[in-house]
């Protein structure tokens, strides 16, 4: 009982430090419990979208595990700078993780479009891998963290493009999850024109539709703990994707968790103080850290 009253105070001190921050981005400067190694380059794609970022615990253990942060942007814009710094702060500060906030191709005058993205992860994921053992994390594990269209390519690579099953888990924040829905495609014009953009064929019914929709593509196999965070009133993602997805997960036997907020949109901005507590409690049980 005193351990879950202490883990209260610190997710509680962690969310006052959040909503005081004059940005909810801005990552640059190291504070006192860890440290930052910033624009590494893991590949050679222009206007510096395959730089990332690295953040290490200031006592990392030979048991220190990574988490890898994906940004969201209607896969337009967006950058590595959207991983907050209280973010980092709870994760790498308090708890112990290494974590890496990637840059991927945007698409942009039609070109960068799915599934580029995908292989620009595929290649930071390796990159990661030859920096664990000088940088002191473990080597061919990941928790994969997204956020809008991050959260998306973060169920689209571990439940399709991991053979090797590096993969641990996703935590996965008002993703899309379905490309061929009715209740999107037609009906919401702005998530209409984005995954048009972002896949080049308008048809819902199109074969790459499905093919590029998490929940049709995730098996037995494949499938890996999944955290689900959505709002119920999400105006850009239907909330039924995360309910869908959540009840494929269930059917295929895989660890899942779905967590819905009435009366919250997509951007969240009310309920980021419930999604860091429970994101830390269940990185707690599926993918723990040395610090704890």
């Amino acid at each position: 009982m005193k351990k879950n009253h202490i883990r209260i105070l610190f997710y509680l001190i962690a969310w006052v430090f959040f909503t005081s921050s004059p940005s909810f981005g801005n990552t640059g400067l190291d504070s006192a419990s860890y440290k930052s190694i910033l624009n590494l380059s893991y590949g050679n794609a222009a206007e510096e979208r395959n730089l990332l970022d690295i953040f290490l615990p200031n006592k990392p253990h030979p048991q220190t595990r990574m988490l890898v942060f994906i940004h969201g942007g209607y896969w337009t814009k967006g950058s590595k700078n959207q991983l907050p710094k209280a973010l980092i702060q709870l994760l790498a500060g308090k708890k112990g993780y290494a974590i890496a906030s990637v840059n991927y191709r945007l698409v942009k005058n039609d070109q960068n479009r799915y599934p580029v993205q995908l292989e620009d992860l595929t290649q930071a994921l390796q990159f990661l891998n030859q920096k664990a053992d000088s940088l002191g994390y473990i080597k061919g594990e990941f928790g994969l963290l997204g956020a809008s269209a991050g959260a998306y390519l973060a169920l689209m690579y571990a439940y399709t493009a991991d053979p090797k099953k590096e993969i641990k888990t996703v935590i996965d924040i008002v993703g899309p999850t379905d490309f061929t829905d009715p209740l999107v495609r037609g009906k919401n014009e702005e998530a209409d024109r984005t995954i048009t953009n972002f896949l080049g064929v308008a048809d819902p019914n199109a074969p790459l539709a499905r093919e590029a929709s998490p929940l049709y593509r995730v098996t037995t196999k494949s499938a890996v703990p999944t955290i689900i965070f959505h709002g119920e009133n999400d105006e850009v993602v239907h909330v039924q994707q995360a309910k869908n997805l959540y009840d494929k997960l269930n059917q295929l036997g895989a660890k899942t968790q779905l967590e819905l907020y009435p009366n919250e949109t997509h951007e969240m901005k009310k309920s980021l103080f419930s999604v860091f507590l429970k994101l830390g409690a269940w990185l707690d049980q599926v993918y723990p850290s040395t610090a704890n």
